[in-house]
């Protein structure tokens, strides 16, 4: 049966029950079609705008982390406005999102945070509204200054630190939880969280040394690996059978706010404190500006898109810059040790 587009079918035993069929699906589709027609019809609203924009980022085969920082954008833009998400997405003016920002500042969040969800209510009325003009404003100005890494004794006390996991069902008991090894493989191949987390079994070379990364947020890109990362990476593959290289108990990838709440117990139990898992890929690229790679190779070798992240780790990291510092303030065995300038440009 076939209806303005629709189509749908059933099964009949007799001629009798067909004909019955046909008259209750012809309904049906009639019932169907003036829904969709309405739902078109409708203006656009903040809540469908946010329904349709988490699976117009799977279609898009945009990374994990998006889709679910759109759906948690959409929840918060909820609980910030109430009802007024179901009013036509043409009553929204500049100053409901600066309302939304105060709301957020209210609940103590932080710039980058609150930022992040500007950035994607701006994508979202950019699909809805092309004509609507975002406040430029409204944007928090970021610190991006902020790099953290190890000193050694942090680095080893961190990295030594091994936590166990309860399993349950037929592999019960206790086994080295995967927060060491993901966290290692964080600080010395630059990979980002999710992409570790998600790591899939077909996605990792050892023969070549690669790691093939299909979705990251520039764009595709092999990472290389170091005799250490093909350690890691060996035996956690050796260690299981799953089609993830980090698996749960549950067979499926670790979340975000398990690997993240780990890392923070691991590392305030050492004493730091303000240190992110994300902060790790921060000190493996200052790692390697210190032995001496310009900023070009680490730019490849984190994926950066371009080298406006390498500048913020150039005055902490450039060895030539501090050696004039101390010449600058008369120290001359500093002088005489003076080396040609490789930082980051």
């Amino acid at each position: 049966m076939q209806y303005q587009g629709l189509r749908a079918s059933r099964l009949c035993d007799t001629q009798q029950n067909a004909k019955l069929a046909k008259a209750e699906m012809l309904a049906e589709l009639k019932t169907q079609a003036e829904t969709e027609a309405k739902a078109e019809a409708a203006p656009a609203t903040l809540a469908t705008l946010c329904a349709a924009y988490a699976p117009d980022l799977e279609a898009r085969e945009k990374s994990p982390d998006s889709i679910v920082r759109a759906q948690d954008t959409g929840k918060r833009l909820a609980e910030c406005f109430g009802t007024r998400v179901h009013e036509p997405l043409g009553t929204l003016i500049e100053p409901d999102l600066v309302a939304f920002r105060a709301w957020r500042v209210k609940h103590q969040c932080k710039a980058s945070t609150i930022n992040r969800d500007l950035r994607t209510i701006r994508a979202m009325l950019k699909k809805a509204l092309p004509g609507f003009r975002f406040p430029a404003g409204i944007f928090f100005k970021e610190d991006d200054t902020r790099v953290r890494w190890l000193k050694p004794e942090d680095e080893v006390l961190a990295f030594a630190t091994v936590r166990t996991e309860v399993c349950v069902g037929p592999k019960r008991g206790t086994r080295p939880g995967p927060c060491r090894d993901m966290s290692r493989l964080a600080a010395i191949t630059l990979m980002r969280l999710t992409q570790i987390r998600t790591l899939r079994r077909e996605q990792v070379d050892l023969t070549q040394g690669v790691v093939t990364l299909p979705r990251t947020k520039t764009e595709p890109r092999h990472v290389v690996l170091s005799a250490e990362a093909k350690e890691i990476l060996g035996r956690a593959l050796t260690a299981h059978t799953s089609a993830w290289v980090f698996p749960s108990p549950a067979d499926r990838p670790y979340s975000r706010v398990h690997v993240g709440r780990e890392w923070r117990k691991v590392s305030r139990g050492v004493g730091l404190s303000d240190f992110h898992f994300h902060d790790l890929r921060h000190h493996g690229a200052t790692q390697a500006l210190n032995a001496g790679f310009s900023g070009p190779i680490v730019q490849a070798l984190g994926g950066w898109k371009s080298e406006k992240m390498m500048r913020r780790y150039a005055a902490v990291t450039d060895k030539t810059l501090r050696a004039a510092a101390e010449a600058a303030s008369g120290n001359g065995q500093w002088q005489r040790a003076a080396q040609p300038f490789v930082g980051v440009r």
